[in-house]
């Protein structure tokens, strides 16, 4: 098959803005599409025809289409004339190639000026399946679905549909640093903004020099993968752990962890406007550890101006691990890895804070100088 329907979901809902998703999720197919083969990208009814010069690689095309954002789903079809008589020739080829002892139809009148009604069509083509293939029809489990879509001038079908991602296009909502760790969480909440029209940067914070460089190799496998979801992107690496050193120094044992989160957001803030961010993204969810009590949370991201987005703030352990999984980041998250130094987490952090208290306790630190030291020190990688 040479042929792509692709439907979008939450675009359709836009207004006079819907043209600009259209068009940025038009661009981005063209753009990942043509890597595997020539074709053109053109719209439709309420929905995209993907269209290739020759047979594509499948198995490629899939992987690449499923990791589009703004993609609901898509159906590898073919073409027919608008007759029934050629819809069913059409089809009946294609029988002879799968196999299968239930089936349903499911025909949609992508523009209403077409004769005949989807109910028509459905019960037309059931009929000709079931009396070619002697299979039964079954609507609710079937081992096939014919999936067809009509148009004045054209008929599109075919048997393989396959769910997106969903959401809007990257890049459609602006630019977002997120914050990226070695964990289940930051990757996950770095994808649904992602999902959202964010074109994603990341930045990293490891406490090297006491650390060793698995955990950054690790968390750059975690940014490649982020990055088939967009167009690769980049990873600032910050080596944090003399920034802790001077942290654990000056402020006492069971503020340290937020002291740590401030000082990162500060440094991600100072990164994120050279880089033309307009938020900060992280992995938190409420209460899920000490620093992510509501009080805390507050408290940590008053230490910016820029945004603070968190995406996974309702969500609990299970829910994120499961979109770890769908998205690809899971396995990569759970390899053991040396985040952070022991001498440098408290054995009993503080759970409820005010930002006038750690203002207080930081106030024996060179916050500027801490700050230039992470931007000055730091490593850009290219995905």
């Amino acid at each position: 098959m040479k042929r792509v329907i692709l439907h979008y979901g939450e675009i359709a809902l836009k207004n006079k803005n819907r043209f600009l998703f259209e068009q940025a999720l038009q661009k981005r197919i063209q753009g990942i599409c043509m890597k595997i083969a020539p074709c053109r990208v053109h719209r439709l009814e309420g929905r995209l025809l993907l269209d290739f010069a020759a047979t594509p690689d499948v198995e490629a095309l899939t992987n690449s289409l499923s990791k589009i954002c703004g993609l609901s789903n898509f159906i590898f079809c073919d073409v027919a004339d608008p007759s029934l008589e050629k819809l069913k020739q059409g089809i009946e080829m294609h029988l002879q190639d799968i196999v299968f002892s239930s089936f349903a139809v499911r025909a949609k009148r992508a523009q209403k000026t077409f004769p005949l009604s989807s109910q028509f069509i459905n019960e037309e083509i059931g009929g000709f399946v079931k009396e070619k293939t002697g299979a039964r029809v079954d609507l609710e489990t079937p081992e096939a679905t014919l999936y067809i879509e009509l148009f004045e001038d054209k008929i599109f079908y075919g048997f393989n549909k396959v769910k997106g991602v969903g959401g809007l296009p990257v890049g459609i909502a602006g630019k977002v640093m997120g914050l990226l760790s070695g964990g289940i969480d930051s990757p996950v909440a770095c994808f649904r903004m992602m999902k959202r029209g964010c074109e994603m940067m990341f930045i990293h914070f490891y406490s090297a020099p006491f650390t060793s460089p698995q955990s950054l190799d690790k968390v750059l496998e975690l940014a490649e993968a982020l990055g088939e979801y967009q167009d690769g992107g980049r990873m600032i690496s910050i080596p944090f752990g003399e920034i802790q050193k001077e942290i654990i120094a000056k402020t006492p044992e069971n503020y340290r962890v937020l002291v740590y989160r401030r000082m990162m957001l500060r440094i991600a803030e100072k990164m994120a406007k050279e880089h033309g961010c307009l938020a900060l993204a992280t992995g938190e969810s409420l209460s899920q550890v000490a620093s992510q009590t509501l009080s805390n949370l507050t408290s940590i991201e008053q230490a910016v101006t820029m945004p603070v987005l968190r995406p996974l703030i309702g969500m609990d352990k299970t829910e994120i691990i499961d979109e770890a999984r769908k998205i690809g980041t899971f396995n990569t998250s759970i390899q053991p890895h040396e985040d952070c130094c022991s001498f440098m987490i408290p054995k009993h952090p503080k759970t409820k804070s005010t930002c006038e208290e750690l203002e207080r306790i930081e106030k024996d630190l060179e916050i500027d100088a801490l700050v230039q030291k992470g931007v000055k020190e730091c490593k850009v990688f290219d995905l």
